[in-house]
């Protein structure tokens, strides 16, 4: 819109630069803006940004144009013969400054415009002739400087373009980079490094979730899960062996739990699952444990454990035997050694109505 505005208030000078064709050049202007006004329409449509570049390169040629028509129409003597190509260094300028088409592109279009203002005033206007041509070569001087100046603009707009498009694409690899970092540094705060199990923290967080969110209607069974045999593998086949034995553990109890109960790895070869119930029933939970037990004693295929290794279990209940994760755990680790003091692959809960409450 401004430069439909600028266009027709230049009409004005038209009376003093060119008396002679003043209607037809008042016309060109209609013309002209009335094709400004177009553009201005559909740059609200998408059409137009997909074609940005080359639209806008088409807009200030159609500008310097209605310049070219202008200089053509003017009569010998008058002002617009001689001082109108200022209007060609404004087209060329703004082609290179709003047009984002390739730069030679652009510096191609106000050649080409200069050629035709060259061409003009050769073959209509007659500035060749002697007193003229020193007029023609400063007029021409300073198109072929506005279109240089223009392209040299271009290119360092392009390379600007460029550098930024670079400075943001490093800048958001990374930010991704930090990003995925912190996300890989919570996982891991909250997983065991050798099995990916969660870990201790991750349960204490959990649980403390749970029992603050629970009714009386909601009981938790946490089984603390101790291996017998284990420290035999670690011993005579090495820690290698052991870590392996670990992980094909851990994905056996894993499967051996329902989706939505909790289990972790707190450490060494312990191991806790949280069943929620809604009351207490110990013949499920027994159900799970001896499940459980049934996954640990298979045989280990890789690698090849001959050596036997089977689990102890100990059982608390929320709220019955504690109000808090750490008594919980401590309840169910507690019968953990009365299990293990059974012998191997025994399950003890704790006694529904304990000596204190934790």
């Amino acid at each position: 819109m401004l430069a439909a505005t600028l266009y027709l208030l230049f009409g004005f000078l038209d009376i003093w630069a060119i008396p002679s064709a003043l209607y037809k050049v008042w016309s060109v202007r209609l013309i002209v803006v009335g094709l400004i006004l177009v553009f201005y329409s559909i740059t609200h449509y998408h059409f137009f940004l997909r074609r940005y570049a080359a639209l806008i390169s088409l807009f200030f040629l159609v500008l310097g144009l209605g310049v070219e028509i202008m200089v053509y129409l003017a009569g010998n003597g008058e002002i617009a013969k001689y001082a109108y190509y200022t209007g060609l260094i404004l087209a060329v300028m703004g082609l290179h400054t709003w047009s984002f088409l390739p730069a030679w592109q652009n510096a191609l279009t106000g050649t080409w415009l200069i050629l035709l203002y060259l061409v003009i005033a050769l073959a209509t206007q007659d500035m060749g002739q002697t007193g003229q041509w020193p007029i023609l070569l400063t007029n021409s001087y300073f198109l072929v400087s506005a279109n240089i100046i223009g392209y040299f603009g271009s290119l360092a707009r392009e390379r600007y373009l460029h550098d930024s498009f670079l400075l943001r694409y490093e800048l958001m690899s990374h930010l991704e980079r930090v990003v995925l970092e912190k996300e890989r540094a919570d996982y891991w705060s909250e997983h065991d490094p050798l099995t990916g199990l969660p870990n201790r923290s991750y349960l204490m967080q959990q649980l403390t979730k749970r029992m603050a969110a629970g009714t009386e209607s909601v009981v938790l069974a946490l089984l603390f899960i101790d291996l017998d045999g284990f420290k035999a593998i670690n011993d005579r086949l090495g820690h290698a062996a052991g870590d392996e034995v670990l992980k094909a553990i851990g994905r056996r109890i894993e499967d051996s739990v329902r989706e939505g109960d909790l289990f972790a790895r707190i450490g060494g070869d312990e191991f806790i699952v949280v069943l929620s119930l809604r009351q207490r029933d110990d013949e499920v939970v027994m159900r799970v444990a001896r499940s459980i037990i049934a996954s640990v004693e298979r045989p280990i295929r890789e690698p090849i454990i001959e050596l036997p290794i089977s689990a102890s279990i100990g059982i608390a209940y929320y709220p019955d035997h504690a109000h808090h994760p750490e008594g919980l755990i401590q309840a169910a680790d507690r019968q953990m050694y009365v299990a293990k003091n059974h012998g191997s692959g025994c399950v003890s809960i704790a006694p529904s109505v304990p000596e204190a409450k934790n």
